[in-house]
């Protein structure tokens, strides 16, 4: 009888026993899974970081801002394996398509969308998925859009731009993946300043300080365009050097600020009067140098020439007490009188005789250089 509670007793203590370790086996199975997880998420995590870093350096080389948007939008592509993705950025308060995967033609049928988040501008602050109920607009139907999401561009001063991204899965972007995505909108944001940024600096450094106009710098780099452009591609241009008449009368009689006054002044009247292709540029002291691009018809440019002139001569500009006129000097150059390899220095010149030629013959007039 003693030998079987003692028998019994081992066979409950045994089974305690195995209850035990069939309890510790569990705990340690589970710690090792949850280990497992945490080093899933820790790689995730650590790939994410080394995309959002090779992302952010490689982007942030860019410094032509016109170029920036369609680079970021092939990358979003190629790596978050989107559908398609637009980019918009902020104009007042509308929003403009920057650049965007979906065909040119097709984009007038993202007005819709455009409308709606318009509407929620104010409020997109914050990264927003789209499932498929959200996407019940006649644009994402058709396309058979069934995952979104809106990645804001968001700097100190509120919403500067921001990224649309699709898919046609469901529920291809989690609530897991907003974090990155969002780590990823603060990498392109910043990249975007910086180009914004550079871009600024570059503008500024072609600028000239008193006028406003561009520079000398900037005038050799689209002229030696033109003339590339019209031997590769024989699209034509005229080059007119215009020269404030008497100037330095101006100077000794009222003093320079009057003489910085005139130039603006006649700056502005020039820019006013030439097309939006064309390139008004500050070549030096009183002259200016007028760039037509795309044009062979010498007729339509003297024509408008004469009338840039007598709006000058016409022109009073008045400093302190006194009442100002001047009158300007034009001298052309169409590149069909010049060879197609002729250097910039060369086109530069027969403008310049043509110039001295009208003041040569009484000023206030415009001549066009003759070729040979």
């Amino acid at each position: 009888m003693d030998c079987a509670c003692l028998e019994q007793q081992s066979c409950e203590k045994l089974k305690e026993i195995q209850k035990e370790i069939d309890s510790y086996q569990k705990c340690v199975e589970k710690s090792l899974q949850d280990i497992s997880n945490l080093n899933i998420k820790y790689e995730k995590t650590v790939n994410e970081l080394s995309s959002i870093i090779n992302i952010f350096q490689y982007i942030n080389l860019i410094t032509d801002f016109k170029n920036l948007f369609p680079i970021i939008n092939d990358m979003l592509i190629g790596i978050l394996g989107v559908i398609s993705s637009t980019i918009f950025s902020i104009n007042g308060d509308e929003l403009v398509v920057e650049t965007s995967s979906i065909p040119r033609q097709q984009l007038i049928n993202m007005d819709t969308l455009l409308k709606s988040f318009a509407e929620n501008k104010g409020g997109i602050i914050e990264i927003k998925i789209l499932d498929e109920s959200m996407l019940q607009d006649d644009f994402s139907r058709q396309r058979g859009i069934k995952s979104a999401v809106m990645l804001p561009l968001t700097n100190k001063n509120g919403l500067m731009g921001l990224i649309y991204l699709e898919h046609l899965a469901e529920n291809y972007f989690m609530t897991d993946d907003v974090r990155y995505l969002n780590t990823l909108s603060i990498a392109i944001r910043l990249s975007v300043e910086n180009a914004q940024l550079y871009s600024r600096l570059e503008e500024t450094a072609l600028r000239d300080g008193l006028t406003g106009l561009y520079n000398r710098m900037f005038f050799n780099k689209e002229i030696q365009n033109c003339m590339s452009n019209y031997s590769k591609l024989d699209l034509p241009f005229v080059l007119s050097i215009l020269d404030i008449d008497h100037f330095k009368k101006v100077n000794d009689n009222y003093g320079h600020l009057c003489g910085d006054l005139v130039l603006k002044e006649v700056a502005n009247l020039v820019k006013g009067q030439i097309r939006k292709e064309d390139i008004i540029c500050r070549y030096g002291g009183e002259e200016f140098a007028i760039i037509f691009k795309n044009t062979g018809d010498i007729n339509s440019v003297l024509h408008r020439v004469e009338e840039l002139r007598e709006k000058i001569k016409a022109a009073v500009f008045s400093y302190e007490d006194n009442s100002i006129s001047v009158t300007c000097s034009f001298g052309l150059v169409s590149c069909s009188s010049c060879s197609k390899t002729a250097s910039i220095e060369e086109v530069v010149k027969y403008a310049d005789e043509a110039l001295y030629e009208a003041k040569r013959s009484g000023r206030n007039k415009a001549c066009m250089h003759q070729s040979l």
